[in-house]
């Protein structure tokens, strides 16, 4: 168990991604997790994200529906 806070940043990488990560009391982040716009690289996977992982967590920022893609754990909590 760790005590975070959990920092969600909107356009990390472009208006298409959303992150959220929880930091620790020193600042580490111990969990980083993304997610696409549903219409994130329509071009080259040629479905939408709610198509493709239609069970995953999905976030609403600004009317846009953003789905969970994957998670990194830092190795140092490992």
């Amino acid at each position: 168990m760790y005590d975070t806070v959990c920092m969600i940043d909107v356009g990390c990488f472009s208006d298409s991604v959303v992150s959220e990560q929880f930091i620790d009391k020193n600042g580490r982040t111990v969990l980083w997790r993304r997610f696409n716009r549903d219409d994130w690289a329509y071009g080259r996977y040629g479905r939408r994200w709610t198509e493709m992982l239609p069970e995953n967590e999905r976030l609403t920022v600004n009317g846009e529906v953003f789905v969970h893609w994957y998670d990194c754990i830092s190795d140092y909590i490992l």
